[in-house]
C-alpha cells in the first residue's frame, strides 16, 4: 500500500480538502502556510492550481451559507443601514473586493460582509480567485524553492 507522500494525487487531494474546509469554516491565517507546504510536497505550479481550487470553492461555499441562513436575518436587523451600500457595491463590488483581497483583508468579515451585500455570487467567485492568487502563487513559489 504506498504511503501518502508516495502518492501526489492523494497528498493533491488531502490538500485540496484541507483547503477547502479552513476556507469554509473561515480560519484565519491559514491561507500562506497551506500554499507554502504544497509547494514544497507538489511543486509550484500544481500547490497553487490545488490550494487556489480549494480556496476559492470553501469561500464559495462561506458565501452561500452565510448568504442563506444569516443574510434575512441580519437584512432585517440592519436593513437602513444596508440600503445604502447596496446600490455602490452592485454596482462597484467587485473591484472592492478584488481589491481589499489583494490588500490582505481578513478572509471572514470580507465574505460575510460579500455574502450581506447585493454581489452576485459569480462576481464574487471570479474576484475572490483572482484576488487570492499572488498570495497563494508566491508562497506555493516559496515553497517549491526548499
Amino acid at each position: 500500500m504506498p504511503s501518502l507522500l508516495d502518492s501526489e494525487w492523494l497528498l493533491g487531494l488531502l490538500i485540496f480538502s484541507l483547503t477547502a474546509a479552513v476556507m469554509s469554516f473561515g480560519v484565519p491565517g491559514v491561507l500562506v502556510p497551506i500554499s507554502f507546504s504544497s509547494g514544497a510536497l507538489l511543486g509550484g505550479w500544481e500547490g497553487m492550481a490545488v490550494v487556489g481550487i480549494g480556496a476559492l470553492l470553501g469561500s464559495q461555499a462561506f458565501f452561500m451559507v452565510t448568504r442563506r441562513w444569516l443574510g434575512a436575518h441580519l437584512r432585517h436587523r440592519w436593513g437602513d443601514r444596508l440600503k445604502r451600500l447596496d446600490g455602490e457595491i452592485a454596482r462597484r463590488g467587485f473591484f472592492y473586493l478584488l481589491g481589499l483581497r489583494l490588500l490582505g483583508m481578513p478572509h471572514l468579515a470580507l465574505t460575510a460582509a460579500s455574502a450581506l451585500s447585493p454581489m452576485r455570487a459569480r462576481s464574487f467567485a471570479l474576484a475572490t480567485l483572482l484576488g487570492l492568487l499572488p498570495a497563494i502563487g508566491l508562497a506555493a513559489m516559496a515553497g517549491s524553492a526548499i
